[in-house]
């Protein structure tokens, strides 16, 4: 009679037991997914070619080609999508998305995002002269630009130096596009063009303009490294650390050199970097 009581008690335990320990082995499985499986990094930017344009499947930019084997290398998931630059800024900047890409440094980015030590790639701003005028024009100094018109994209990230100069002598036609400013200065309709070396050289190639316009080589307006920029509300400075380490590793392999030979190939005018 003791032994069938016991055996009475022993079934429910038993029972009890076996519950107990599927959802603990239950609870620690959905703890250890959620540990070792990182939230996908979500990455904003617009759209200036040729350094990114995800609309394009075949040629989403030099960056967006960088940054995804960068983040397949760390076995982290990242998601891109473009939008005005002045939005994707907040979105970063208000931590609702990760990271925003191309960016230059400067002291507003600076209070809300991390730079990380490796920049995606230094980048130079020059003038572009219509190639019957580059025995004549110049650049030396901003005395050189006084009488002639000059033509610059909306916002473009050039020189204080510049914008205070034009400012002031009011020599200068802003547009939405370096293809316009590009189509003015074949046209005759300015001297001068402001734009990115290599943006420059991808419009010439574009638009059909080899043997009409060039770069001045003399002088460039400003040079300057392009970044990952890290929201500080979503991303870890050890994280940061992590990607500036990949991407210098990265930079090291032919992979990255096809992809920078996709985007900037050489060209007669070559400037040195």
């Amino acid at each position: 009679m003791l032994m069938a009581a016991a055996a009475s008690i022993a079934k429910p335990l038993g029972e009890w037991l076996r519950t107990f320990l599927g959802v603990a082995f239950a609870a620690v499985s959905a703890l250890g997914g959620a540990a070792s499986t990182a939230a996908p990094s979500q990455l904003v930017t617009d759209q200036l070619i040729p350094f990114e344009n995800l609309s394009d499947a075949e040629a989403p930019g030099f960056s967006t080609e960088v940054l995804k084997h960068v983040f397949a290398a760390m076995g982290q998931e990242a998601s891109f999508e473009e939008f005005p630059w002045a939005r994707a800024l907040e979105l970063v900047f208000r931590g609702e998305r990760d990271a925003l890409f191309t960016a230059l440094r400067n002291d507003e980015r600076a209070r809300f995002c991390y730079f990380p030590d490796e920049p995606l790639l230094r980048e130079k701003w020059v003038f572009f002269v219509r190639a019957a005028d580059a025995g004549k024009l110049k650049f030396s100094s901003f005395d050189d630009l006084v009488g002639h018109d000059v033509a610059v994209q909306r916002g473009a990230a050039v020189s204080p130096e510049f914008w205070n100069f034009v400012h002031q002598r009011r020599n200068f036609t802003e547009t939405a596009s370096g293809e316009a400013n590009f189509r003015m200065l074949e046209a005759g309709r300015v001297d001068y063009v402001v734009a990115s070396f290599d943006q420059g050289i991808r419009l010439i190639s574009s638009l059909g303009l080899y043997g009409k316009v060039q770069p001045l080589p003399s002088r460039s307006l400003r040079e300057d490294d392009m970044y990952v920029i890290f929201s500080k509300e979503r991303v870890s400075p050890a994280f940061v650390d992590a990607f500036s380490n990949a991407l210098h590793q990265f930079k090291q392999t032919d992979a990255f050199q096809a992809i920078y030979r996709k985007y900037f190939p050489a060209t007669p005018y070559d400037l040195a970097r």
